[in-house]
């Protein structure tokens, strides 16, 4: 029995997963901004809460803040970590396509040169994309990707959002002093 899927089903499986890849790019962005702004917004509100004179009971409430502020951007450091996951997974599944279309061989006179696509660096490594595509799938963030500086923006509010809660505990025991 002859296994091969022909061409014109191919092309609609790849045309599908170029779509998927797009969707995955997508969603990722828009957690990795939903998760930076909302942050970043508890981290400003709870900040000018602390900045007003309150009773000592309120920053038990601003410390609480700063630790959903905490829980948030651990969250979402892993939520964008998965979701670049997801993507690297429709990679994975775009390139297996491309293979089996021909799209990957290197064409003649143009220096080695593909018809896949090719959007990252990471997209090139077709060998290890088809052959060891656990390993690829998995490898660590490159300290050059977007991703990689926005999970390292989370982890920077997350240590803000520990200080802070920190600071507002410390203010709830010692309140500070009134200035006449």
């Amino acid at each position: 029995m002859d296994s091969r899927i022909p061409n014109d089903r191919l092309f609609d499986l790849y045309k599908i997963a170029i779509d998927e890849y797009r969707f995955e790019v997508k969603l990722g962005w828009d957690r990795a901004m939903y998760y930076l702004i909302f942050n970043s917004a508890v981290v400003s509100v709870a900040t000018a809460l602390l900045k007003l004179e309150n009773p000592p009971r309120v920053y038990l409430f601003i410390s609480a803040i700063y630790l959903v502020g905490l829980g948030t951007s651990l969250i979402g450091i892993q939520a964008v970590r998965k979701s670049h996951e997801y993507y690297r997974r429709t990679v994975v599944k775009k390139t297996m396509i491309e293979d089996l279309l021909g799209l990957t061989t290197p064409q003649q006179g143009y220096s080695g040169l593909t018809l896949a696509i090719g959007t990252t660096s990471g997209h090139g490594d077709l060998i290890k994309i088809l052959h060891d595509t656990d390993l690829w799938v998995g490898r660590p963030l490159r300290r050059s990707s977007v991703t990689f500086w926005i999970t390292g923006v989370l982890g920077l509010l997350a240590v803000i959002n520990i200080v802070g809660a920190g600071i507002a505990g410390h203010m709830f025991f010692r309140p500070p002093t009134k200035q006449a």
